[in-house]
């Protein structure tokens, strides 16, 4: 992972623009590209600093204002799918994918337990039974 530029040279490129030297000119002296000195012109002049934003750390999760009913509705009904969970927060205009919601529901601690709702045949073995047994043409 890259590291930002310098306050200095973030300062030294919008200064050298505000000078009057072209973008083609500045990238050339302060060897950044024209995309950046772009970038720096537009946060100097939306918030008077040249800081870069913060880098890198703990990104939280979109659905974190939606917890509570996220759980309450997990709760009420354990086998809810996540396109069923993605179109409940589509009614509240909230837009996430499923996969934003699977992680967010693995952050919760919310696993995915599959069973098996299927009856056994009386007069047959089951499926694991017959390959266990392994099968025996005649």
């Amino acid at each position: 992972m890259g590291k930002p530029y310098s306050d200095d040279l973030r300062r030294g490129v919008v200064q050298a623009i505000e000078t009057g030297h072209t973008y083609e000119e500045t990238a050339d002296l302060c060897g950044v590209s024209i995309s950046s000195i772009s970038r720096f012109l537009t946060r100097w002049r939306r918030t008077g600093n040249v800081s870069p934003q913060k880098f890198g750390g703990y990104k939280g999760y979109a659905l974190a204002p939606y917890r509570r009913q996220i759980e309450r509705w997990v709760d009420a009904q354990p086998d809810l799918t996540l396109a069923e969970l993605q179109a409940r927060l589509a009614e509240r205009d909230v837009v996430v994918s499923q996969t934003a919601i699977f992680r967010f529901l693995r952050h919760l601690d919310f696993t995915l337990k599959k069973k098996a709702y299927t009856l056994q045949n009386k007069t047959g073995r089951t499926w694991s039974q017959h390959v266990s047994h392994g099968s025996r043409c005649k």
